[in-house]
């Protein structure tokens, strides 16, 4: 029902400004994925919010939405799949991030260990939604380590000064962790 309302309103908005049907395709994509994304992403602040974990869920949520697009990792097949993946990785952040306390020294080593996974592996294509523009892939590369330096660094200046550091970390480290998950196909 939702597709379909999305289907008739992006048609409209193609034949109101004469896309092609390619580009019509690719709005259309667009809109669907954004829309369910957005769905996805307020659901979960929402319940975490009512268990008292909205900052958290915030940060988890903003840290993912920044760097998986350009590095890539695991992904499900289906909306419900891909909620229920999401709902569990940012419930074992942040049970992590209060039940285990990192040192100065065991924040930089996670970081370290991440980036380096990060480094040696982004971007991971999705077989759903091949990139096979060189310059693209090129490109996603460099802003997923860049981005993922940038907070990797935060994270490292924040430990003085905020228990975030520990959220930043492990959503990383749980981020780079992901982009290992390719089965061999039989």
């Amino acid at each position: 029902m939702i597709r379909e309302f999305i289907k008739k309103f992006v048609q409209d908005i193609c034949q109101h400004n004469g896309y092609t049907e390619e580009q019509c395709e690719q709005i259309q994509y667009t809109t669907t994925v954004f829309f369910f994304e957005l769905v996805k992403l307020i659901s979960i602040i929402i319940l975490f919010s009512l268990c008292g974990y909205w900052k958290e869920s915030i940060i988890i949520i903003g840290i993912m939405c920044v760097t998986k697009p350009f590095i890539g990792g695991y992904h499900e097949d289906t909306q419900m799949k891909c909620f229920i993946a999401t709902m569990l990785i940012t419930t074992g952040v942040i049970l992590l991030s209060l039940n285990c306390k990192l040192n100065f020294i065991s924040n930089i080593i996670l970081i370290l260990i991440s980036l380096f996974s990060i480094y040696n592996t982004a971007p991971v294509l999705n077989d759903k939604m091949p990139i096979t523009r060189l310059e693209l892939i090129k490109r996603n590369r460099v802003l997923g380590i860049s981005i993922s330096s940038v907070l990797g660094i935060s994270s490292i200046f924040l430990y003085k000064y905020s228990n975030l550091y520990e959220l930043i970390t492990w959503t990383i480290l749980f981020q780079s962790i992901l982009m290992f998950n390719k089965r061999e196909k039989k």
